[in-house]
């Protein structure tokens, strides 16, 4: 590279060496002399003058992005040898050299270059000094940089949905410790890692543990981490994830917090079944923030379903291979199903029998399933639709609710856990008549359950949401012409027998769909539920649907008595789709990043329409 002066070269050779590759440092050093090394540089006090003199070695030209005259002045200075005050040209006089052999030429000395006396910047006597600093500084520039990175920095807050924040989950101040120092302690033994975060507590176990729990024990005195490390090599994967916590009593420096969980294991068989139990744990411990580490005493663990201390019984089910999965083998790995209980044995906090009320009345002949669901982590999208039933909407998940997109083949294919049911809500808005065509629609909202692996995270991504663009509205609007001749001549041919009866084609007079409204996605427990649902073979949006809707509420809420669940907003019974016949993947850091929809045959009633009933 050519220098225009050996004066210029001084004050740009530093930057000019950064922008070089270590074998083209080598190279230099041979040719030039091994006195001149790479350089250490710290960062000005103007992003602006770095960026400037790196443009100058790449165009003989000042720069053109200068905004500031000043800049300009000095830069051409710098070129030229002119004046800031002198329109004249004077030609700079060259620094005397001295000629030797290659190996020791020495074009300038960096001894002095990196001085700080605690007034200059570092590094700016190659650029002349604080006085072209200050020419090259601009306070509003620096204020609105400084402005960017406190938007970027908030911007990446809003991205993330963090959990033990949630008050939702983590009602109180020692629920939220607690669960967040375990899910830590547990990250670290199932994934390897840290065992603790900068202002989190350190969660120990105490040498006198009393410990309650279905799952087996080596021994008498065994501890819950131990056997976790045990059981790591035996299972194909294992995953935990603390959902919530709360504080049920605190007396002296011992307090009771109960915890649930969700837990998650890849079974070693041929097909790796997927299981996926659930359930609480009553914790007894000691918080002590001067040291800040939370000690548990005593432990006891209880399974949801009817047999709270047999694990055995809640395995079971789940380790045999589902007719589903071994049809479309190869599609997807074995299927993380949500969890569902016979409501007959699950205690509730509401009914002072512990059983849930007003079981008993469900009619002989009574066709619907009830079911209980205990309380999970899910994530809902959702969306407002003004399409109606010809659109389709609901039956795939929306774009916005992805967080990434997962790599199924190559050396670089990725580990994913689907999960079923995909649930579907549907709710009518009115319009408000604020704005013309403002009609209102359908409100769709996708309920899926989070597995372990995923929820096992501290913080989940959230997707981006990106506003809707009008440049295909202008488009429309251009085009409308065009548009406008060729509507006759497809009218025209819309008696033609390749219109009529070809799948693959729009009718001419049917107006192009709307795009959706309002786009949401966030996370959220879902609560405990009690469900009765009819098994059905279409979509959410078939018309035979509605039908469904009046037969299950006639049975659950007329016939049998149940107390329908109503929306706080519309005041109406809830219903909903499960579309058992849909798997939506998972990846452990990137989250939802696929969905796979099934063919089933229509014998097999797959899918499910749901009511909500009240505990």
């Amino acid at each position: 590279m050519a220098f225009p002066t050996p004066r210029l070269a001084v004050k740009m050779l530093p930057f000019w060496l950064l922008s070089l590759s270590p074998p083209q440092i080598q190279a230099f050093q041979a040719v030039i002399g091994s006195n001149i090394r790479p350089l250490q540089f710290e960062k000005t006090a103007s992003l602006k003058l770095t960026t400037c003199f790196h443009s100058t070695l790449r165009n003989d030209d000042p720069p053109k992005q200068f905004r500031s005259q000043n800049s300009r002045k000095t830069l051409g200075r710098l070129f030229n040898g002119k004046d800031d005050n002198d329109s004249t040209t004077t030609t700079t006089k060259p620094i005397p050299t001295k000629k030797t052999s290659s190996s020791n030429v020495k074009i300038f000395e960096l001894d002095d270059a990196f001085e700080d006396d605690g007034e200059n910047v570092v590094g700016t006597k190659f650029f002349g000094g604080n006085a072209v600093k200050d020419e090259l500084y601009d306070p509003e520039e620096e204020e609105r940089a400084l402005e960017l990175q406190k938007v970027k920095k908030e911007a990446e807050k809003e991205m993330e949905y963090k959990r033990f924040e949630d008050e939702g989950a983590f009602g109180d101040e020692l629920g939220k410790r607690v669960g967040e120092s375990l899910q830590i302690a547990l990250n670290a033994i199932l994934y390897g890692g840290q065992t603790n975060e900068d202002g989190v507590a350190v969660w120990k176990e105490d040498s006198a543990l009393k410990w309650v729990t279905p799952f087996g024990k080596k021994s008498g005195n065994a501890s819950p981490f131990k056997e976790l490390k045990e059981a790591t090599s035996f299972y194909n994967k294992l995953d935990i994830a603390i959902l919530s916590g709360k504080t049920i009593k605190s007396e002296g420096k011992f307090s009771t917090v109960e915890i649930r969980w969700d837990i998650g294991a890849l079974w070693p068989n041929p097909w790796e079944s997927r299981v996926l139990l659930t359930g609480t744990s009553t914790l007894t411990v000691v918080d002590d923030k001067a040291s800040n580490t939370i000690t548990v005493v005593k432990q006891e663990d209880r399974l949801d379903g009817s047999s709270p201390m047999d694990v055995v019984s809640s395995l079971s089910s789940q380790l045999s291979p589902r007719f589903w999965d071994i049809y479309h083998i190869g599609m997807t790995p074995s299927t993380e199903l949500d969890p569902r209980f016979d409501p007959s044995s699950v205690t509730s906090p509401r009914s002072s029998s512990g059983k849930l009320a007003k079981l008993s009345k469900k009619g002989l002949f009574s066709s619907y399933k009830l079911s209980y669901l205990p309380p999970r982590l899910v994530t809902q999208p959702s969306l407002l639709d003004v399409n109606g039933r010809s659109g389709r909407t609901a039956q795939a998940l929306p774009n916005h609710g992805f967080t990434t997109a997962i790599k199924t083949m190559g050396p670089n294919k990725e580990f994913f856990v689907p999960v079923s049911p995909i649930e579907v809500t549907i709710s009518k808005v009115l319009g408000d008549g604020s704005s013309d065509g403002d009609v209102g629609g359908s409100l769709i909202t996708w309920t899926v359950p989070l597995p372990p692996e995923f929820a096992s995270n501290t913080k989940l991504p959230l997707p981006l949401m990106e506003e809707e663009s009008d440049v295909d509205e202008e488009v429309d609007a251009n085009d409308g012409v065009d548009n406008k001749e060729n509507s006759e001549s497809l009218a025209n041919q819309s008696n033609s027998p390749i219109t009529a009866t070809s799948p693959y084609s729009r009718r001419p007079s049917a107006p192009p769909p709307k795009p959706p409204t309002s786009l949401q996605c966030s996370y959220s427990l879902r609560p405990a539920r009690l469900v009765a649902t009819l098994p059905y073979a279409g979509n959410p949006q078939d018309e035979a649907v509605t039908d469904l809707r009046r037969k299950l509420y006639q049975q659950a809420v007329e016939q049998d008595g149940f107390k329908p669940k109503l929306d706080p907003v519309t005041k109406r019974p809830i219903f909903f789709f499960w579309m058992n016949d849909a798997k939506a993947c998972f990846t452990r850091q990137g989250g939802l990043g696929m969905a796979v929809y099934e063919w089933r045959a229509e014998w097999s009633q797959s899918n499910e329409v749901g009511i909500e009933l009240d505990l």
